[in-house]
C-alpha cells in the first residue's frame, strides 16, 4: 500500500462501520478496480452455481475451469500478457500522474 501511495494519489477514509475506503484519483486505477469488481461479481455467481452441482466429478471439473479463468484474468490484469503493460507514476510537478503504455 505504501508503494501504491507513493506512485499515485491515494486517499484513505474510515467509514462509519469501521471499514476503510480507498479512493484513487487516477482513471486507470479506477477502471482497473471497476473491472475487477465486475469480474469478482460474475466469478462469485458462477462459483455458487457450480457448487450447487450434485455430481462431484462434474462440479470439480467446472471449478477447475472457473479457477483457470480467474488466473487468466489476473495475468491479463497484471499486465503479464503481451500488450497489457501500463505503468502509472506520480509526476514530480504537483500531483500529476503519467501513464506509460509499453506496448
Amino acid at each position: 500500500m505504501f508503494s501504491i501511495d507513493d506512485s499515485m494519489n491515494l486517499s484513505l477514509a474510515e467509514t462509519p462501520d469501521q471499514k476503510v475506503a480507498l479512493t484513487f484519483e487516477n482513471p486507470t486505477m479506477q477502471d482497473f478496480f471497476r473491472k475487477w469488481c465486475q469480474f469478482k461479481n460474475v466469478y462469485e455467481k458462477e462459483k455458487a452455481e457450480i457448487l450447487a452441482i450434485e455430481d462431484e466429478d462434474k462440479r470439480q471439473v467446472e471449478l477447475d475451469k472457473l479457477d483457470a479463468t480467474q488466473e487468466e484474468w489476473k495475468l491479463r490484469a497484471m499486465g503479464t500478457t503481451i500488450g497489457c503493460h501500463t505503468i502509472i507514476k506520480k509526476g514530480t510537478e504537483g500531483n500529476t500522474v503519467r501513464v506509460y503504455d509499453l506496448t
